[in-house]
């Protein structure tokens, strides 16, 4: 996640490109909203949540489940 240092952003703002990702719980998300497992936008895969205890991985469509208290990440 972007840290906050005002005097490195004067000479050095995070590119439009960046993403900001927010941290929940997986029993927090609501049926059929997207996460990630990791903060990390290169390496990241989308899943959907598509059940109370399952997501599914949306580039090798294969669901999975997930216990209620995996942190999972959300683009803002």
């Amino acid at each position: 996640m972007a840290e906050n240092n005002p005097a490195e952003d004067r000479y050095n703002p995070p590119g439009n490109l960046s993403h900001d990702f927010e941290k929940f719980r997986f029993d927090e998300l609501e049926l059929d909203e997207l996460f990630w497992q990791t903060n990390q936008p290169g390496v990241n895969i989308p899943w959907r949540k598509i059940s109370p205890t399952q997501g599914r991985n949306l580039k090798a469509q294969s669901d999975h489940n997930f216990k209620a208290n995996t942190v999972v990440w959300q683009k803002i």
